[in-house]
């Protein structure tokens, strides 16, 4: 049905430990143009857009599209244990298991069911954003590290030429402030001003992509979701939605 080698195993692996910390369990298309993941949290705050795109692999063999449900934290805990000049090849056959090889001087053989999972592929086009800004991937993670002590919540607040977050807690407060011409922001499109709350657990688990990307888009808007895009050109693509906290 579908037999797969994957060219750079990092990139892979970095992206699967990011989703698996959010998304238990996920269903997999598999067609002509490469696999893809559209998925949501059990508690339905953060949602994952996963696409690993043909040109990653060095062999990439698929009969028919297919949709196949996986245990994402079992995937990546058989991911995990390739090394990055390791060979990866999945195959999926008949009797409903993926199988995945790791291969280099010796070959480990891994079979995983596959899960009967009814839930919609989420739909992610509808949602219109005022706010872009592409950032140094490791800026954004610099400054939400730094907030992140104060509070369990971060705001982002967006004019024409800044972006700001911000956290409290008892008594304290902390603020990362960048502005364009500054190093770590690389490009700042605002329609309007934007001000959304969000989840720091969420947002730190979500920044763990960073190693997959220098880069990172990120798009807001007025208690709106966020989203980020980390983007492997020509390999894979990697975007996380979260729905906003509305201040009471």
């Amino acid at each position: 049905m579908m037999k797969a080698e994957l060219k750079e195993i990092k990139s892979f692996k970095d992206s699967l430990q990011a989703i698996s910390n959010l998304i238990t369990e996920g269903k997999f298309l598999i067609d002509e143009e490469g696999i893809k993941l559209k998925a949501a949290d059990p508690a339905m705050v953060s949602l994952v857009d996963f696409k690993v795109l043909k040109d990653s692999f060095s062999t990439y063999d698929v009969d028919e599209t297919t949709e196949v449900g996986l245990n994402l934290e079992k995937m990546y805990s058989i991911i995990r244990r390739a090394k990055n000049n390791d060979k990866l090849v999945f195959e999926l056959k008949e009797d409903s298991s993926l199988t995945i090889k790791i291969e280099n001087g010796s070959t480990r053989t891994f079979s995983i069911p596959v899960l009967n999972i009814d839930e919609e592929t989420p739909e992610t086009n509808q949602l219109k954003f005022n706010v872009e800004a592409e950032f140094n991937s490791s800026t954004l993670s610099r400054g939400i590290g730094d907030v992140s002590i104060i509070g369990e919540s971060v705001t982002f607040e967006a004019s024409e030429n800044s972006i700001i977050m911000r956290s409290e807690g008892d008594n304290t407060n902390a603020e990362f402030k960048i502005e364009e011409g500054d190093e770590g922001l690389l490009e700042l499109n605002s329609e309007e001003k934007a001000k959304s709350m969000f989840s720091m657990d969420y947002l730190k688990k979500m920044m763990k992509a960073e190693k997959i990307a220098d880069t990172v888009k990120i798009s807001l808007g007025n208690d709106f979701p966020m989203r980020l895009d980390f983007t492997v050109p020509d390999r894979i693509e990697l975007g996380f939605i979260l729905a906003p906290r509305i201040e009471e």
